[in-house]
């Protein structure tokens, strides 16, 4: 008689072995229900789960499994290959559940330890080794991978398939999202330790300063298809917002070979990161939902307030690479909205010095917004201008007093104000000049680790464009983001949020968005608390523009809502998506990987 396993606590199963995740493939296919494994959960939910979760909770009528207890590190120098298996995490997972993760049993640090490396990373080290190559994730590098050589997995009638060099197949596994089977070990390409050193520019777009020309066509030495060519890692954060036009442009090089030195490490959020995150979040938050203000309450309790408690009592940065970032200060509500007053206020300034005064109509908007705050609130409770008239809405949300008459009037009067003062909000975060760095490999190149996943949540759908097309998609964007012409058509068309723009070096997997091409990647952001929840009404449009461009997608990104026609057209975009399908039937005959999102959106 088989005995049927149980799920953890916490609703997962959690195997130590191969043999273990055999088991749970024959008790999912002896039940009839699905079998997908979490790795750091950085992939839209429908992507990962099969089916809605409850709370942290993983589907009931499910088998979904946490591959923590599968962490381990294994260095061939004479091959220079490093083994992992599928649960350790490329660096440490802050938010691991099951606290568990930690730089000691990470990839990168024990690779780095042992004087080795990987030749390129992702803007995070978070996840799991198996999670980040499933879903076709890549660094900003055409000249650098992170080379796979071999795959073990376990295939839905249970059998062990080891994958190596010069198997068809293994270019098939490097990109499944889970669709062939569980991942057990992943074999990577190490090579010698080395640094790198770099900078970043940030300077409006149309600045004759700027290390390149983001809008100039294919061939011209300036062109953004040049400049990712001959640059060895990159990346763009591109502001489009009418009247802001910025672009901040990291780009870095290898130190080889390695001599000792002290790192400078790159500072995302400058030298006050901690504040700069808490202020980031609270400003987003409100911003995002100023159509109905009785949402910020709960969505500042998840993000806002857990960290404002924890920077008082002193925690570390759970983000920061060990021994490059001192411990915060301690930074209490009052300091965040003072550093916000300060910084608006600055900002507020060079954007008149810059661009001319604020736009008549703003003026008249912030001018109501005056009145209504004296109309409820009784006069002089604030000045009659826009940084007074911000923070006394940010203190008043977060004092969570969405119940005090007029204050949905005020957020709204303050939406449409948005679109004519969103350049000196921006500014609090974006200010130009340039900022030099040199770290070590496994702390400097992941740059969006300082990025906290709680109080930066981010939404983004990614898109890979063949590099060829790269100024024609780049003038289509543009295009795009300068809507009808007027403020506010703009604004409704660019978001308050950035688009990150990264090269990626062609790739062999039958399903990498980057097979057989060197690409230019869209990264359209929306920030992860802004309502409504579900962002492809703001996506859609981006969706069409890039199109006509041959996009492919990540696949652990938003995706276009799934059709028969978007499924057609991933088949146009990707040459081996039927011989996938066939492979996938063989591995899976009785579909126990296969989720119905991914039978909508791909299989069919």
């Amino acid at each position: 008689m088989t005995t049927t396993l149980q799920p953890a606590a916490d609703g997962f199963f959690h195997p130590a072995d191969g043999d273990q995740v055999a088991a749970l493939i024959a008790q999912a296919r002896a039940q009839g229900v699905p079998l997908r494994v979490r790795g750091s959960a950085h992939s839209v939910e429908g992507a990962i789960f099969s089916g809605p979760l409850d709370g942290s909770r993983p589907p009931a009528n499910a088998v979904t499994l946490f591959l923590d207890r599968m962490r381990g590190v294994t260095i061939d120098p004479k091959s220079m290959e490093v083994v992992a298996r599928a649960g350790t995490h490329l660096g440490k997972d802050p938010y691991d559940p099951t606290k568990s993760s930690t730089w000691g049993n990470s990839l990168d640090l024990q690779l780095d330890q042992a004087g080795y490396a990987l030749g390129d990373l992702g803007g995070i080290s978070h996840q799991t080794v198996a999670g980040f190559l499933s879903t076709g994730s890549s660094g900003g590098s055409l000249s650098h991978s992170l080379e796979i050589t071999g795959i073990t997995l376990i295939d839905g009638t249970g059998q062990e398939r080891v994958l190596r060099e010069g198997d068809d197949e293994l270019d098939a596994a490097k990109v499944a999202m889970g669709l062939l089977g569980v991942i057990t070990e992943v074999r990577f390409r190490i090579l010698p330790r080395f640094g790198i050193f770099g900078d970043q520019i940030t300077c409006s777009t149309s600045a004759k300063t700027a290390p390149l020309d983001m809008f100039a066509p294919n061939g011209d030495p300036r062109s953004l298809a040049s400049f990712l060519q001959a640059t060895p890692y990159t990346r763009l954060m591109w502001w489009p917002q009418k009247g802001f036009e910025r672009v901040q442009v990291w780009r870095a090089a290898r130190m080889e070979p390695l001599q000792p030195f002290t790192p400078n490490p790159y500072m995302e959020l400058g030298r006050a990161p901690r504040i700069a995150a808490l202020a980031g979040c609270l400003i987003y938050t409100v911003i995002g939902n100023l159509a109905d203000i009785t949402a910020i309450p709960a969505k500042l309790k998840t993000g806002f307030f857990p960290h404002l408690e924890g920077d008082l009592d002193g925690e570390p940065d759970p983000n920061a690479c060990p021994g490059t970032t001192a411990t915060p200060g301690s930074h209490r509500l009052a300091d965040v909205l003072a550093y916000i007053q300060r910084e608006l206020t600055g900002s507020l300034r060079g954007h008149q010095l810059e661009a001319g005064p604020l736009h008549p109509q703003a003026d008249s908007v912030v001018g109501h917004l005056h009145a209504f705050i004296e109309k409820h609130e009784g006069p002089g409770v604030v000045e009659r201008d826009l940084v007074a008239v911000l923070v006394w809405l940010l203190e008043k949300l977060t004092q969570l007093a969405t119940h005090l008459p007029g204050m949905q009037l005020v957020a709204d009067e303050l939406a449409k104000a948005l679109p004519y003062v969103i350049a000196p909000i921006l500014g609090v975060f974006v200010s130009d000049g340039t900022q030099t760095f040199w770290d070590g490999w496994r702390c400097g190149l992941p740059m969006d680790n300082q990025m906290d996943d709680q109080l930066w949540p981010t939404q983004f759908t990614e898109l890979w464009v063949p590099l060829e097309r790269c100024g024609d998609v780049m003038n289509a964007l543009h295009a795009h983001y300068a809507g009808d012409g007027t403020a506010a058509g703009a604004f409704a068309a660019t978001g308050a949020f950035s688009c990150e723009v990264y090269g990626a070096k062609k790739s062999d997997a039958w399903l990498s968005p980057a097979y057989g091409t060197d690409v230019v990647r869209i990264d359209v952001f929306r920030y992860g608390q802004d309502a409504p929840t579900d962002p492809r009404g703001f996506y859609d449009p981006f969706w069409q523009v890039l199109k006509p461009f041959g996009f492919r997608p990540h696949w652990g990104k938003w995706l276009p809502a799934a059709s028969p026609e978007w499924r057609a057209y991933y088949g146009e975009q990707l040459p081996r998506l039927e011989d996938f399908k066939a492979l996938r039937a063989e591995w899976d005959p009785d579909g126990v990987f296969l989720s119905d999102y991914w039978k909508q959106h791909l299989i069919g």
